[in-house]
């Protein structure tokens, strides 16, 4: 939600700071009750509190950034997933001189309250608690719940702070009740990055465009979160070789199950600490925020989302997008947002989120009356299952409160939808930011992502074969319009999903492939004929008759004897050829019988 909405925030300041200037040059020590909106990534807001002389607790969204960490700062012990509550019972009770500094998970904080509690640490009053990237809480919350679990305790510290370059400012009227702060870091020069917007109905396309345009560029790296839609990626465009994926564990392992084994959970560093990268890198949102990425190079940055396979790889040009280009310490060299959008998406305005949740709350608290006052047994056991199961129930809490961030996600959600409605929203969305000086540029092809989502969506053979004979139609119909190498690949992904009907197609015209659509067996034969009277197949009778029977299987004997007729027929031999003629082709076993009647099993073909 946008700042003018949200009516509390009457503290508010700026600090200004130079190019060249670090958070610790211009603020000795992050204040309490407070948002720190730092503006531009990587100006040491993580840094600053590491420093500071005094306890912290550092909750940090995302494992990488954690280990990248505690590689730099030796004082830091990292919490996560397989660091257990012991391990951080050692760390605090270790003597020391220096400050007891913890960077976690918001799932593992748990643990380092438990080791806390077993030491008898005052830690609401002892410990600093810096929520980073705190604008993930909101943007994360509906899909991993878990990222909100310390909030309940963040707010019974003595000395807090959220911190993020992009906060979304959040709804809690608990930050109102502690009078928080919103101070901002206002840099006093030029801190725009240009950026390439290109939008498009065929993300592939576009795709290898700049791919192509890349080719000199030692680096590529693409940001898209999508495991699926990057192995699609790799494989189609032959990049097993050149490419490195970065993404989560669980994406690892699929990846390689699927035979792409150049997959990391981790960021993989060289003896001097920069990031390994290969020709074309990819990054799934796990690490689109808060990661240092620090490298010898300025690689080329491309951004993608394809909203018809991917709906989540919607990228927010006010907070993710900036987070992306901040992760690159070194600089960037081009940047590029490749983007589908699609008007049937559909999105509520905020007054209509706000219409449609206080409905919802008001049906829900009356089930929850009905079910706190019902003394039948089966009518409260029915009335739980109602309030566990009602859509409404992620947005409050076993008592009926309101869980303010699943709500503030819901308002944020909708706002980036609406960006991805038409080309000219998310334009306009780009142009509202100041991080970017946009350059803009839309292409269209004949064949677009929807159009491939409605042929793996077609109902059956001959839906999805009439939506290809109509693709090729558009397609021909405006071939002087692009160039060879990207005709051939919208050609391609055509012949992909159904290569008889394109072959037929362009071989034996549109008017027959649609007269003989569900014919196969009449259209193969057709093709070969063709073929061979061209000179393009000179097995014609043999090609035939491989297309028309198949190893492994039994084929009744007059079938086979009136087959055979027919194709030799065809080819301006009348002889009435016996069935034995179908061993010049195929070993047989000829002892078979297929229903009730005489039948030849079609072992293997014969070289």
């Amino acid at each position: 939600m946008d700042e003018k909405d949200l009516h509390f925030w009457l503290y508010s300041r700026e600090i200004k700071i130079s190019k060249g200037q670090y958070l610790g040059d211009v603020l000795p020590e992050i204040p309490t009750n407070t948002i720190l909106a730092k503006t531009v990534p990587g100006v040491g807001a993580t840094t600053l509190e590491i420093n500071t002389p005094r306890h912290s607790i550092i909750i940090e969204p995302n494992v990488p950034v954690i280990k990248g960490k505690a590689q730099k700062h030796k004082n830091l012990l990292g919490v996560y997933e397989g660091v257990s509550t012991d391990d951080v019972f050692k760390y605090l009770e270790r003597p020391s001189k220096e400050h007891k500094k913890i960077m976690t998970t918001p799932e593992s904080f748990f643990k380092v309250i438990r080791a806390m509690k077993l030491l008898q640490i005052d830690y609401r009053k002892d410990y600093m608690l810096l929520f980073d990237e705190c604008d993930k809480i909101i943007k994360d919350v509906d899909y991993r719940d878990t990222i909100a679990f310390p909030m309940e305790d963040f707010f019974l510290f003595e000395r807090k702070a959220f911190v993020s370059a992009t906060p979304i400012l959040p709804h809690d009227p608990r930050f109102e009740q502690q009078e928080f702060e919103l101070l901002k870091i206002v840099p006093d020069y030029d801190y725009t990055k240009k950026m390439q917007l290109v939008t498009t109905n065929n993300v592939v396309a576009v795709f290898r465009k700049v791919l192509a345009m890349c080719d000199n560029q030692k680096d590529v790296c693409v940001f898209l979160n999508s495991t699926d839609t990057i192995h699609a990626i790799i494989e189609k465009f032959g990049l097993q070789e050149t490419s490195k994926v970065y993404c989560s564990q669980d994406s690892v392992i699929k990846l390689h199950t699927l035979g792409y084994g150049n997959a990391f959970a981790d960021l993989q560093l060289d003896s001097k600490k920069n990031v390994k990268l290969a020709q074309h890198t990819f990054f799934t949102s796990r690490f689109f925020s808060a990661v240092d990425i620090d490298s010898t190079v300025q690689p080329t940055i491309l951004i993608i989302t394809d909203l018809f396979y991917a709906k989540h790889s919607m990228i927010d040009p006010k907070t993710e997008a900036i987070q992306i280009i901040g992760r690159f310490r070194n600089g960037t060299g081009g940047i590029i947002h490749v983007s589908n959008t699609d008007w049937n998406l559909s999105c509520k305005t905020p007054s209509e989120i706000d219409n449609y949740l206080n409905g919802c709350h008001e049906v829900y608290m009356q089930i929850k009356h009905l079910f706190e006052t019902a003394t039948n047994e089966g009518a409260k056991d029915a009335l739980k299952e109602v309030l566990q199961r009602i859509s409404y129930a992620k947005y409050v809490d076993e008592n009926g409160n309101k869980k303010h961030f699943a709500i503030d996600n819901y308002f944020d959600e909708e706002r980036v939808k609406s960006y991805y409605q038409r080309p000219n929203f998310l334009k306009a969305a780009y142009l509202d930011t100041p991080y970017f000086e946009l350059k803009y540029q839309h292409f269209d092809s004949p064949l677009g992502d929807e159009d491939h989502l409605k042929i793996k969506q077609a109902d059956n053979k001959k839906d999805k074969r009439l939506i290809i004979l109509d693709l090729l139609d558009k397609l021909n119909g405006e071939k002087d319009v692009y160039d060879e190498p990207l005709f051939k690949e919208f050609r391609d992904s055509l012949h992909k999903d159904d290569s008889l009907i394109v072959e037929v197609y362009e071989e034996l015209g549109a008017v027959y492939a649609k007269a003989n659509l569900m014919s196969d067996k009449k259209m193969k034969l057709a093709l070969i004929k063709h073929r061979s009277e061209h000179g393009q197949d000179r097995f014609a009778i043999m090609t035939s008759i491989y297309a028309v029977f198949s190893e492994g299987q039994k084929y009744q004997v007059e079938y086979i004897k009136s087959t055979i007729r027919k194709i030799y027929s065809s080819y301006g031999d009348s002889t009435s050829y016996p069935t034995a003629k179908i061993k010049d082709f195929f070993a047989v076993n000829e002892n078979v019988r297929l229903r009730g009647q005489r039948a030849y099993l079609l072992i293997k073909k014969r070289n």
